[in-house]
C-alpha cells in the first residue's frame, strides 16, 4: 500500500510556498497535489511524494500538521466511463470515496486514479478481484 500526506492548514498567503520549501529543501519530490478549502479558509492538502513518511516528519518538525493516510492507487482506462468503472465497484462493494484525484499518463491508453477510502484494504482486494490494475507503491512513488 502507498501513503499520501495529508496536511490540514489555514490557507494564506505564504502557507503552501512554506510546505514545498520544507519538501525542496529535503529533495523531495511532488508527484501529485490537491488543495481544498473551506469558505472559513482553512484547507486540506493533499500531497503525493516520492517519500511520504520523512515528507511527513519533515512538515510536522516546521510546525505543520501533518498525517500519512494510506491510498489505492488503480490505472483507469482513459476512456469515457473508464473512471465510473471503477466507482461502480467501490459502490457496490458499499465503500464510500473521501477523497481522489487523477492524471491522465498516456492519452488515450492510460490514466491512474489515487483512491482515499476508509477500508483501503478492502477496497484494493475487491478491485483487484474485478481485474483493476492496482499501481504498485515504487510506481505511484515515481511517477
Amino acid at each position: 500500500m502507498a501513503y499520501q500526506v495529508a496536511v490540514f492548514m489555514e490557507n494564506k498567503p505564504g502557507r503552501l510556498e512554506k510546505m514545498t520549501e520544507v519538501l525542496e529543501d529535503a529533495s523531495i519530490s511532488i508527484r501529485a497535489i490537491t488543495l481544498t478549502t473551506t469558505a472559513q479558509g482553512w484547507g486540506i492538502l493533499n500531497l503525493l511524494v516520492d517519500q511520504p513518511e520523512r515528507a511527513v516528519e519533515l512538515l510536522r518538525q516546521s510546525n505543520h500538521s501533518a498525517a500519512l493516510r494510506r491510498i489505492v492507487v488503480v490505472e483507469v482506462e482513459d476512456r469515457p466511463g473508464g473512471l465510473r468503472k471503477v466507482l461502480s465497484l467501490l459502490a457496490a462493494g458499499g465503500l464510500n470515496v473521501e477523497n481522489a484525484y487523477g492524471s491522465v499518463l498516456d492519452k488515450g491508453r492510460r490514466a491512474v486514479l489515487v483512491i482515499d477510502v476508509e477500508k483501503v484494504e478492502q477496497a484494493a482486494t475487491l478491485l483487484a478481484r474485478a481485474g483493476v490494475k492496482l499501481v504498485e507503491e515504487r510506481e505511484i512513488y515515481a511517477l
